[in-house]
């Protein structure tokens, strides 16, 4: 058994439409709990209402800023309860999109940034979302710059290529996760090795 008190926490980030939803879903396939923080909001704010607001705070950020104030406070503490509520699992990844930006990124072990190419994000947002290229970029704008989520990231997956480069890479992450939790995390046969081993995050989480 293994003497860990606590799971260990790994936020996963990026930009509009870079696949971090994408790599977490694959790393609940690998054996990890996933809480989406999207889910969470979707679950305080109507889709209706979702629609209305979004029409009009990503034209002001000051309003945008304002909402986010708001928001995510209590994000953050459901994120915590769940986390608590599911203390005996051994991986859990936080999946949102602005993690940084809520300092939630600073409560992980590790910090995954999924990064892509503006002209996939443009196409997978008109696709996924239904947003016209100048909705798409307006968003991009007021998000904080990918380049300055990835200073800050343990890992960077590359989702430009095909969904099974993709998931090679989060084979290799999980990997690498799993070695610097001492075994902590599922066996998971035929995983290759090959990215080499990041300074760990310091963690603040309280245990």
């Amino acid at each position: 058994m293994p003497l860990n008190k606590r799971p260990l926490i790994i936020g996963v980030t990026g930009s509009l439409s870079t696949g971090k939803t994408t790599v977490s879903r694959m790393l609940k396939e690998l054996g990890a709990y996933v809480i989406n923080a999207d889910k969470i909001v979707h679950g305080l704010i109507g889709r209706k209402a979702r629609a209305k607001i979004g029409g009009f705070v990503f034209d002001d950020k000051k309003s945008l800023d304002k909402l986010c104030g708001l928001i995510h406070p209590i994000v953050k503490k459901e994120i915590s309860r769940k986390i608590k509520e599911n203390k005996t699992k051994r991986l859990i990844v936080v999946d949102a999109p602005l993690l940084i930006e809520s300092g939630f990124h600073k409560k992980c072990d590790y910090l995954i940034v999924v990064k892509s190419g503006l002209k996939k994000q443009l196409k997978r947002s008109e696709n996924g979302l239904g947003l016209s290229r100048a909705e798409s970029l307006k968003r991009i704008k007021l998000q904080m710059p990918l380049k300055e989520k990835t200073r800050l990231a343990d890992f960077i997956i590359d989702n430009n290529g095909s969904l099974q480069q993709t998931r090679k890479q989060v084979e290799e992450v999980f990997k690498d996760i799993a070695a610097g939790g001492k075994g902590i995390l599922p066996h998971v046969p035929g995983l290759t090795s090959g990215i080499s081993k990041l300074p760990r995050r310091i963690s603040i989480w309280k245990k």
